[in-house]
């Protein structure tokens, strides 16, 4: 009898704004074994918008207590995100025929991390409740003790989600997971990604090899010496996904 695995949400623990942003991060348009999801990621996409739009409302009505509208919303999202983990363990169980990695690859793929792996878990990039004419967005913290980070931020215009802006602006390199940007149009949609740098202590490459990181980490190009060799026209930094953001 072939095993047979599960995903698990943990819905109960997460964040309103990290659960919008783990739904605005499932990737079903075009997959090859999600063909019929309950909701298609364009439908996801909306009812995380909705309540976006509600976490940005709150800045001018803080109260503790969601209005009646806020509360559906977020339970509409919620019944979303389950019905389409149902169906995406169901159809990865199909596909993988009791094989973990291939059960593994299909929800990796989606956006389901595996609870096993820590190093490949989904990284979450989420935006942030922000004033009038800015955003604000929180990016995950990376490196371990001893390392020092530089998170490379770009954001650009666009006229649709999903469409990711022709220009960006120019890079934003800082040392903090968090970015807070002002004077921009409101109504304007940008997307925005980063990447990561780690800087360890010890740049030996028998100790860059130990060290953790994600998809989007990658480490210092320096070497012993501290001088860095790049191939020209060849980018060495690892960005993430695009989030699209609609400006208050």
């Amino acid at each position: 009898m072939n095993s047979y695995y599960h995903l698990v949400l943990n819905l109960h623990k997460m964040k309103v704004a990290e659960e919008t942003a783990f739904a605005m991060g499932i990737k079903l348009t075009g997959d090859p074994d999600a063909t019929n999801p309950p909701f298609n990621q364009s439908q996801l996409q909306t009812l995380a918008s909705n309540v976006q739009s509600d976490l940005s409302n709150r800045l001018t009505d803080p109260h503790p207590t969601l209005t009646v509208q806020q509360q559906q919303d977020v339970d509409a999202l919620s019944r979303a995100l389950v019905a389409v983990k149902n169906y995406v363990e169901q159809v990865a169980n199909a596909k993988a025929k009791g094989n973990r990695a291939i059960f593994e690859t299909i929800a990796d793929r989606i956006g389901f991390a595996s609870k096993q792996t820590v190093t490949r878990h989904q990284r979450i990039f989420e935006a942030l409740p922000a004033e009038q004419g800015s955003f604000h967005i929180h990016v995950p913290s990376e490196g371990s003790k001893g390392q020092g980070v530089t998170f490379t931020y770009e954001y650009g215009f666009t006229n649709a989600k999903n469409v990711p802006p022709t220009a960006w602006q120019k890079s934003i390199s800082l040392p903090v997971a968090d970015l807070i940007v002002t004077g921009l149009p409101s109504g304007s949609l940008i997307g925005i990604h980063y990447a990561a740098i780690l800087h360890p202590q010890h740049t030996a490459q028998s100790d860059a090899k130990a060290l953790p990181t994600s998809k989007v980490a990658v480490m210092t190009p320096a070497n012993k010496a501290g001088k860095a060799t790049l191939a020209h026209g060849v980018d060495y930094l690892h960005f993430s996904d695009i989030i699209y953001l609609l400006i208050p």
